[in-house]
């Protein structure tokens, strides 16, 4: 019998690779199927793998590039379509070609023709979709193989365009906040950079032509304008060797627990990264576990979507206690990121035998929370930046105005 390589995917969400034997690479699929795992490539052992632009096939195609392309919108927008198709009662085959009608010429309609081929070879949509892994996520991918299992596609799909259209929905609430207060940041900054490399250097010469001593807040910023003329090659190579060093070592396992520690901790801007966390893994869980996903199972796929190495370490802990027998709650109420409130509902959802549906409770208290706080930030940051950045501005239109005002007495 052939022996094939390959690569996949597990249910935990973690690349896997090596060999087996079958009679061809669509058995080979299946059979790797059949372990729970999704295959990306399979190739004929011995014969390395082609990733030709002409080619179509599902395990040799490079789709590498359309991933980059297809924003979070569009994908969102893509499993709304889906789930109506379905809940009007039209076979998936159908709804894909309708769809593909629709892509005009989008890269999502080059992800869907590929999707459809593979159905129409007896491939499962779950394994359709892990052809894609930087499109739909393990979490995705799990869910709609559950969905498949279970005969709910149509309902899950549904869940899934809810959950995708409710965190693009925050993260336009969140860039929104953001997006003034950046704009004011930038603006001031060079207004102020303008004044002290432009405006100050001729006042100021002006000044020291007369012999006169110049005013304490000229002084300053005559320095700061100097400091800044003379030396900004090194002011920016200090500035980027630092940028570039600090970004290395966050990505170290040490640099990154001490920078994910640090940031839960930073005022109203921690407070509010832990809930938007804890919601995400609270929805998250509730989904996989609503749709008949083990515990375990799904505590290993929400580990890849905490995207906080404090919590995924929690997580992590969760899943052994879990397994040991033990309460999730329990785990919970020993993690500094959880909130007492999320503890307790969490412990009477295990209780009650309705963990998932508590989880998704505590989801959406969650999200209430975060919009509360965004649109306290949003009133607050306001104001501050205005205080902040008037006072710079007037700092140095003040430095600025003092030497001519003391210009025009010595003149009158």
């Amino acid at each position: 019998m052939p022996s094939f390589t390959y690569k996949a995917v597990n249910a935990s969400g973690r690349n896997t690779k090596g060999i087996i034997e079958a009679d061809n690479e669509n058995h080979a699929a299946k059979k790797l199927r059949s372990k729970g795992l999704y295959p990306l490539d399979v190739t004929s052992f011995g014969r390395k793998a082609t990733k030709s632009k002409k080619q179509t096939s599902l395990f040799n195609v490079d789709t590498s590039r359309f991933f980059q392309r297809i924003p979070k919108s569009t994908v969102a927008s893509t499993i709304r379509q889906l789930a109506t198709l379905l809940n009007a009662g039209l076979p998936l085959e159908v709804c894909l070609n309708t769809m593909i009608e629709q892509g005009g010429k989008s890269p999502m309609r080059s992800v869907l023709s590929q999707i459809r081929d593979k159905i129409r070879e007896g491939s499962g949509l779950a394994i359709a979709f892990s052809e894609f892994p930087h499109i739909f996520t393990p979490t995705f991918i799990t869910m709609v193989r559950a969905a498949e299992a279970s005969g709910t596609l149509e309902i899950v799909m549904e869940r899934l365009a809810d959950h995708a259209e409710q965190q693009i929905a925050l993260n336009r609430k969140i860039q929104g906040t953001l997006a003034y207060p950046t704009l004011m940041l930038i603006v001031g900054i060079g207004v102020v950079i303008f004044l002290l490399t432009f405006v100050i250097p001729k006042v100021t010469q002006i000044f020291l032509d007369l012999d006169r001593a110049l005013p304490t807040p000229t002084q300053i910023l005559l320095l700061v304008s100097d400091t800044l003329r003379n030396n900004w090659i090194s002011i920016a190579a200090t500035l980027g060797l630092f940028i570039i060093s600090f970004r290395r070592f966050i990505k170290t396992p040490k640099g990154q627990q001490l920078h994910h520690a640090q940031v839960l901790r930073v005022p109203v801007l921690g407070s509010l990264l832990r809930i938007m966390v804890v919601g995400r893994v609270c929805r998250t869980l509730g989904m996989l576990l609503k749709n008949g996903v083990s515990l375990v199972e799904s505590l290993n796929i929400v580990r890849n979507v905490a995207g906080n190495v404090i919590l995924e370490q929690n997580i992590v802990d969760m899943n052994k206690g879990v397994q040991e027998g033990k309460s999730l709650a329990e785990f919970m109420r020993k993690s500094s990121v959880f909130p007492i409130t999320a503890v307790q509902m969490v412990a009477a959802g295990e209780k009650s035998g309705q963990l998932a549906h508590m989880l998704l409770v505590v989801a959406d208290d969650c999200d209430n929370q975060v919009n509360a706080k965004l649109q306290l930030l949003t009133s607050l940051m306001e104001p501050i930046m205005i205080l902040l950045l008037g006072g710079l501005v007037g700092f140095v239109v003040m430095a600025i105005i003092l030497p001519i005002f003391e210009m025009s007495s010595l003149v009158g």
